[in-house]
């Protein structure tokens, strides 16, 4: 069981928050930086998974809801590479 603060916020008030996927740390990769004098640092590899998660407001999702009822589900299309 996950328990970071984020997850404990979404068990405690499902209403405000919805787990969107996790992506696996096999897939996540570091963007492309600059480097300086062309010197490349090796950076690890990623050993956690990615949740991504959305929290929102009453209001927000009230607001959300009037212009869209289906907005949740077009976010987490957002995130193909969470499962």
């Amino acid at each position: 069981m996950t328990t970071n603060p984020y997850a404990s916020l979404c068990r405690k008030y499902p209403h405000m928050c919805k787990f969107l996927g996790t992506i696996p740390s096999n897939q996540l990769q570091y963007a492309k930086v600059p480097f300086w004098n062309n010197i490349q640092i090796p950076l690890s590899k990623h050993s956690w998974e990615f949740q991504v998660i959305a929290i929102w407001n009453s209001k927000g999702r009230v607001c959300l809801n009037a212009h869209n009822r289906d907005w949740l589900k077009e976010l987490a299309k957002e995130f193909p590479e969470a499962k």
